[in-house]
Formats: C-alpha cells, sequence, structure tokens
C-alpha cells in the first residue's frame, strides 16, 4: 500500500493552495466545498487542506511530509526557486547521493522535497 494524501489545516486556504501549487505541482482542484479543499498533481499527489487554527507551531521540528523527485538537480533547481520566491528554508543536504532541501510552508509546516 501507499499512502495517498496528507492533510492540513491552515489559516488561509488559497494561500495554502498557491504556495503548493508554485512549489510541489499541486494545481488540480480534486475537490472544494466550505470545509475541504483537495489539491492533486500529475504524479497522484494528494493534499487536503482544511481551514482552521494551524498546529504547525506545536509540532516538532522533525515533523515534516516530502515529495520525491528523480534528481539531485532537480532539489537543486527548485531550492533556486524556493530561495528566489523568500520561501524560509529549515535544512539542506547535498552529498552528491541524497539530496534534500526542507522548507517551511506559510503556516510553518515543514515541507521536504528530495532525491536519492
Amino acid at each position: 500500500m501507499r499512502l495517498d494524501h496528507v492533510a492540513l489545516t491552515v489559516a488561509d486556504r488559497e494561500r495554502s493552495a498557491a504556495f503548493y501549487g508554485a512549489h510541489f505541482g499541486l494545481t488540480a482542484r480534486v475537490h472544494e466545498d466550505e470545509h475541504l479543499l483537495i489539491l492533486g498533481s500529475d504524479a497522484g499527489s494528494l493534499l487536503a487542506l482544511s481551514a482552521g487554527v494551524p498546529v504547525a507551531a506545536e509540532l516538532p521540528r522533525t515533523n515534516h511530509f516530502g515529495f520525491r523527485v528523480e534528481h539531485g538537480d532537480d532539489v537543486r533547481a527548485a531550492r533556486e526557486r524556493l530561495r528566489r520566491d523568500g520561501v524560509t528554508e529549515t535544512e539542506w543536504q547535498d552529498d552528491g547521493t541524497f539530496v534534500r532541501v526542507q522548507v517551511v510552508d506559510p503556516d510553518g509546516y515543514r515541507v521536504e522535497l528530495y532525491a536519492r
């Protein structure tokens, strides 16, 4: 079995939808009603967003979710785009074999992009 989706409580669904669309390819609106917005990507990723008080500040720094890409160069290029757009980076690793960048979304949730 595989993980199908992640659900987050966010302060502003549209702001989060714009962030995840621009940086992680979640541009399809799979479902939308007054309670829930589900975003999807061409790769089959799903992210469910509910409006409310985000809990990201209460989570340990090790809590995160990640997106895997094929090549380290994809991570390096994404890192440059994220930096250019002013997204806060919390971790970076590039040992030539494993490349990852971790950032925080608009509500403070940690999101990782990696290749191995």
